[in-house]
């Protein structure tokens, strides 16, 4: 007899990796759980940054977002990600958008991604960001 709990599917929630590069910059990135995937590979291409903890399915303030806790030694990944971004827009029929959180405040966004560039971002981070 199969029970009524073995048909639901769980929400994908990454474990943690067990440690840090070292010499990074820690920071959270929300956006759309449509393309969790995606950016958590973009992020990790160069190997020189991580997605330490993830999560492809939260929910904050009654909407569904992607989080991605990074550690980024190098930043070569965030040009990508907006020309990934742009052309996602072009291709798909809504907009969407990242929001950059810097630990310990992780309730409000430090950072609407739409309104910088991807240099700006990158000094935001390291001016701002706890290091690893």
């Amino acid at each position: 007899m199969r029970r009524p709990f073995d048909t639901l599917k769980t929400i994908a929630v990454e474990e943690p990796k067990k440690g840090f590069f070292g010499g990074g910059w820690r920071f959270t990135l929300k956006g759309s759980p449509r393309f969790y995937d995606d950016i958590k590979q973009l992020i990790e291409a160069n190997g020189k940054s991580q997605v330490y903890f993830g999560e492809a399915l939260a929910y904050e303030r009654g909407a569904a977002v992607a989080l991605w806790r990074v550690e980024a030694t190098d930043f070569s990944w965030l040009p990508k990600l907006y020309s990934w971004w742009a052309e996602m827009e072009r291709i798909e029929p809504i907009e969407f958008g990242f929001s950059l959180y810097i630990p310990p405040q992780l309730k409000y966004a430090a950072l609407n991604l739409r309104e910088h560039t991807p240099a700006q971002v990158e000094a935001f981070i390291k001016a701002n960001a706890p290091q690893t």
